[in-house]
């Protein structure tokens, strides 16, 4: 399989799990190969990285979609998929960013074993996390307002 087609395989994985997606990989892609909107109208931009010798992707890919995801691309959630693995660095930066990472192991749990992408990155959970923190950080910049409780109860 050559990249082109990895990507469109990404791509079809996504919409078997009902997102409406659409490869756009190519040249000025700003490392976005594949955008797709879930039912819940969130937008996944993902990149992908297809390896011939199942070698590792690196921290620079990280950092490219780090870059461009949110500001380029309006992500919601930014995902990175290979068919091979992720250095250490790679997963550090990746866990420091949020963005997800589907290696050569998970993409066979979702392509072979059918387990859809929003449960294999368990996306409801962060999603849900990141709104609360953005609603919170507009509540205690708004004057005259209760302080919220880290479970997100209001003090009477």
């Amino acid at each position: 399989m050559n990249p082109l087609a990895f990507e469109f395989a990404v791509r079809d994985l996504m919409v078997r799990d009902g997102i409406d997606a659409r490869q756009v990989g190519g040249r000025g892609d700003k490392a976005a190969d594949v955008i797709g909107h879930d039912e819940r109208g969130y937008r996944i931009v993902v990149q992908c990285k297809h390896t011939t010798t199942g070698g590792k992707v690196g921290a620079p890919v990280i950092y490219q979609v780090n870059g461009t995801a949110g500001p380029a691309h309006g992500a919601d959630v930014a995902v990175v998929v290979t068919n091979g693995s992720f250095t250490q660095g790679a997963q550090d930066s990746a866990a420091q960013f949020r963005i997800h990472l589907v290696d050569r192991h998970a993409l066979q749990r979702w392509a072979t074993d059918g387990v859809p992408l929003q449960r294999l990155l368990g996306l409801s959970t962060p999603l849900r996390f990141r709104r609360r923190l953005l609603h919170t950080a507009t509540r205690l910049m708004r004057p005259h307002t209760k302080p919220l409780l880290a479970d997100s109860q209001e003090v009477a």
